[in-house]
């Protein structure tokens, strides 16, 4: 069953439609886009690359496909967009508990073997002040994860704590499933889509991918209530008071 969600088109809000995961309906190699949320409203066929979740994602997009404009003679440089975080000594304190906290006692554990992994990233500003947040369970085994990176985006973030995840998993051959709710992240690691900024970053996590047997990326929605999920979430927005 398909929706219509917000997304940015070349720096313009549009509505796209998305199936059940929130991904957007391929057809033919096009996207479905309209530019307001009335089911009246004229419909066009949009190449998927120009398509972005946040005003901050079409910066990537624009860099990656357009090519760039000549300068003209007595107009400012526009800044160049934030492509990784700042260096560690930038960075806050890791914060690490193993105790399950009271609001996901009650959540049932993952399926025997396998390993669990809830990622989300967040930034203040966007670029601004970011940090990412990490959930890893195994049977009865819990372990979170958080910190605050410095100066980024929120894609670097959402990046970040996927490759602080992955980096945590000792025995590479046993399944793991990882949720994100970033689009992104899940298009530039699985996907094969092309992205110019964060590419250091995301070649890292396509290599550490590759170490695993049986890695799974899984998307979810954020902020339904999902409670593995916003605990991830409040992990990375807590991150940010802890510089």
């Amino acid at each position: 069953m398909s929706s219509w969600q917000r997304r940015y088109f070349k720096g313009k809000q549009v509505w796209v439609e998305v199936d059940d995961l929130e991904n957007p309906i391929l057809k033919e190699g096009r996207v479905s886009m309209r530019y307001s949320d009335d089911e009246e409203a004229k419909i066009y066929r949009a190449n998927p690359r120009n398509i972005s979740e946040s005003s901050a994602d079409v910066v990537d997009a624009q860099e990656e496909f357009e090519k760039p404009k000549k300068k003209k003679s007595g107009t400012k440089s526009k800044a160049k967009p934030i492509t990784t975080a700042e260096s560690p000594d930038q960075w806050g304190p890791r914060r690490e508990f193993r105790e399950v906290p009271d609001e996901l006692i009650d959540v049932p554990n993952p399926p025997p073997g396998t390993i669990e992994i809830y990622t989300d990233g967040a930034c203040s500003g966007n670029p601004g002040p970011c940090g990412y947040g990490v959930l890893i369970r195994e049977g009865d085994s819990y372990h979170e994860i958080s910190q605050f990176l410095g100066h980024g985006t929120n894609n670097i973030a959402e990046l970040m704590a996927i490759k602080v995840a992955l980096k945590e998993i000792e025995d590479r051959d046993k399944p793991v499933r990882l949720h994100s709710d970033s689009s992104y992240c899940i298009g530039v690691l699985t996907k094969g889509w092309k992205a110019k900024a964060n590419r250091e970053l995301i070649l890292s996590i396509r290599d550490l991918v590759a170490e695993f047997s049986d890695l799974t990326f899984v998307k979810v929605k954020g902020h339904s209530d999902h409670p593995l999920n916003d605990r991830a979430d409040h992990l990375a927005t807590s991150s940010l008071e802890y510089r």
